[in-house]
């Protein structure tokens, strides 16, 4: 298996993506009518906000996409320590997190919204997060 490029970027592009979340964050906050974090329950708000948008337009243009992507993005960030980071051969927005092995893990926030887009619901982010999160806690460094 070939080994997947990561990129870290620049302090202002990893400033920017946090200012998209951010906006993000305040769409959410009206979406529901009140203040929300960046945590699994919000990762529900999105993923309701993901299928609204979807039935009333199924191809999410790139800067709504991006907010998603972002938000998603941040919550792994600020709750496992992430950085973020260009991921794969066609550099897709990821975050880099340690686990409690030591060993980097590559979450992939920009593959799984677009799985979110195209899959539905079987796609959720609030799902992904959680088994990500296990994985995240598992992950043991090769002691080979």
């Amino acid at each position: 298996m070939m080994e997947e490029s990561v990129s870290f970027l620049s302090p202002d592009q990893a400033r920017y993506l946090v200012e998209v979340a951010e906006e993000a964050h305040a769409g959410l906050g009206r979406f529901v009518g009140h203040e929300v974090a960046y945590d699994p329950i919000a990762l529900q708000l999105l993923d309701e906000w993901i299928e609204r948008h979807v039935r009333q337009s199924p191809s999410p243009s790139q800067s709504t996409r991006l907010l998603w992507v972002s938000f998603l993005g941040e919550v792994f960030r600020r709750r496992h320590e992430g950085e973020w980071v260009l991921w794969g051969r066609d550099q897709r927005l990821a975050v880099l997190c340690p686990t409690e092995g030591g060993a980097p893990y590559t979450v992939d926030v920009s593959g799984q919204v677009g799985r979110r887009i195209a899959e539905g619901m079987s796609a959720s982010l609030t799902l992904f997060y959680a088994t990500t999160s296990v994985e995240l806690k598992r992950e043991r460094p090769d002691l080979t």
